[in-house]
């Protein structure tokens, strides 16, 4: 018999949250008035907008604030104290430019440990498509028979704090360091056309992603503290 795996965001996305129309023009600066009525629920669409690559420059600054409202407007709490930022998260570009702007997506998770489960709230913003698909899953904690096995697959490090995030590079300065890494020359090459990149963070690093079609060419870890690199492709 295998031993049972806690399961997490990363493992086992929510698929069963609820969709949320936004105003790309006029979010941001509503939340700053102290508005967060500006999330309308739907149940479905029939033709989602499509705005081009790049038509709101919403820097990762921006996508924190509308998760923080957006956790806030689902759950009436403030998303800190017990609250911290799972990692992996990301942000996204979906079509590569020579002057890219902000980032046209991105998933933030938040979640705080309880005695018997893990609640999350898993928020993937788009406002190129001008909604929110936000989920409130509760992950059960899974004990286990013997000290040594909650000491060998403590549920805990299932549940990983972003602590790069808190660090001095930025997503935008991580794209910067991993365009100045071989990224543009790559684009250069390859073309701008198909290209997407995911700028993802995680526990301890920022990974940069460049994607033509489905697959990745390139790939830049980058220390969140001092902006050292790693390039593997």
């Amino acid at each position: 018999m295998s031993t049972p795996i806690q399961m997490n965001p990363l493992h086992n996305p929510p698929l069963s949250g609820e969709y949320y129309e936004i105003n790309p023009e006029t979010v941001l600066s509503e939340i700053e008035e102290g508005n967060i009525e500006v999330f309308q629920y739907f149940e479905e669409r029939d033709i989602y907008p499509e705005h081009p690559s790049g038509s709101f420059a919403w820097s990762s600054a921006d996508y924190f604030a509308i998760a923080k409202a957006h956790h806030l407007y689902r759950t009436g709490e403030t998303a800190d104290g017990e609250w911290k930022i799972f990692a992996p998260g990301s942000f996204e570009i979906d079509q590569c430019s020579d002057d890219m702007q902000g980032f046209d997506k991105a998933t933030i998770i938040f979640y705080k440990r309880e005695p018997e489960s893990f609640p999350v709230v898993y928020i993937e913003i788009r406002p190129l498509r001008e909604h929110i698909y936000s989920a409130i899953p509760d992950y059960e904690r899974i004990s286990y028979d013997t000290l040594i096995e909650n000491f060998l697959f403590d549920p805990d490090t299932a549940f990983k704090e972003a602590l790069s995030v808190q660090g001095s590079i930025t997503a935008e300065k991580a794209l910067q360091i991993a365009e100045e890494a071989g990224g543009k020359e790559l684009r250069q090459q390859l073309s701008n056309n198909e290209c997407r990149i995911v700028i993802a963070y995680f526990f301890d690093k920022w990974v940069v992603r460049y994607y033509w079609g489905g697959t990745y060419f390139l790939t830049v870890d980058i220390d969140p503290n001092d902006g050292t690199y790693k390039i593997e492709r």
